[in-house]
């Protein structure tokens, strides 16, 4: 099945890898797929050489439905791509949209192929992106890194005899078939973490990752500022993720390093009467997301358990 997509990218092999990915689909699921959006720095022409390619693929019907004979999370790795294309697919179905569009897919979003879907629902409200940001980035501080669980203060470096704290862990594939160090595990999680306390202290979306940084200091502006910039300069642009060989700058990136963990300490100060709030105020979707989350990754302390208890209590009586 041959088809054309809607946008096109200078990369070459970017534009024949979302050709393929989009080609094996419609024919796996035909007339199931509503429409494909790239998102991140492929959708806003901000990518590097070793940006990863985010794609979002909207499902007409539920995505887990047993009627899709075969998993659409594994049917990707089937392509045999170039080394050095990253693809990183996500999978909703137009249900969900209903509730709420994540603002990175409804302003920031890029349409590939299919139906301009974005455009037909609503903007996620405030307090459901709120609720999501605050506990994904709570869920990547520990799990990136691989810290201990049950969570208990404070807060360490992941590996703190390591060069680089152990931030640096995740490797990258080279187009030439090398594995190395990179910093793009930094990036994601303060960037996350960034755009949790935008909304929860600010009242802002963040549709892109490069306004990210801009929209901290202009809403926010505290001593963090600095190093949220310091770390889409250098760790994503000059760069490009990669591990610096000058030893001024691994010096640069090693302290970029050390206050990264201070900022996630800072983070999880607001994090802690958010959690506390939603187990005692949220409702229904909040209120489920925020229990199963200190279920699967716990903090370890006497009021945090206590409240969660109350709140299954609470969440128990709703459901009579």
């Amino acid at each position: 099945m041959k088809i054309d997509l809607l946008s096109a990218f200078h990369d070459k092999d970017v534009q024949s890898a979302l050709q393929r990915f989009v080609e094996l689909y419609e024919y796996t699921f035909p007339g199931r797929v509503a429409a494909y959006y790239v998102e991140g720095s492929y959708a806003d022409a901000t990518a590097v050489q070793t940006s990863d390619v985010d794609i979002v693929v909207i499902f007409r019907t539920q995505a887990g439905d047993s009627s899709l004979s075969v998993d659409a999370d594994q049917l990707w790795q089937q392509l045999s791509l170039p080394e050095e294309i990253e693809l990183d697919p996500t999978f909703v179905d137009e249900t969900s949209l209903q509730e709420g569009v994540w603002p990175a897919m409804k302003f920031g979003g890029r349409l590939i192929y299919g139906e301009d879907i974005c455009q037909r629902y609503p903007l996620l409200p405030l307090v459901e992106w709120t609720s999501d940001r605050m506990h994904a980035a709570y869920w990547l501080c520990l799990n990136v890194y691989q810290r201990p669980i049950p969570f208990q203060l404070p807060l360490n470096f992941p590996d703190p005899d390591d060069e680089f704290f152990g931030y640096t862990r995740r490797t990258l594939l080279l187009s030439d078939g090398t594995e190395v160090p990179c910093t793009r595990d930094i990036i994601r999680t303060s960037g996350w973490a960034a755009t949790a306390l935008l909304a929860s202290q600010a009242g802002q979306y963040v549709a892109r990752k490069r306004d990210c940084q801009r929209l901290y200091r202009q809403y926010i502006g505290d001593e963090w500022s600095t190093l949220l910039e310091d770390i889409y300069l250098y760790c994503r642009g000059e760069w490009q993720y990669l591990i610096p060989a000058d030893p001024t700058m691994r010096a640069k990136l090693r302290a970029i390093c050390e206050r990264m963990l201070y900022f996630e300490r800072h983070f999880l100060q607001l994090y802690r009467p958010y959690l506390l709030s939603q187990f005692r105020q949220a409702e229904g979707k909040q209120l489920e997301r925020a229990i199963w989350l200190q279920e699967n990754a716990p903090w370890n302390g006497i009021e945090i358990q206590e409240a969660l208890q109350a709140a299954r209590q609470r969440q128990q009586k709703s459901l009579l």
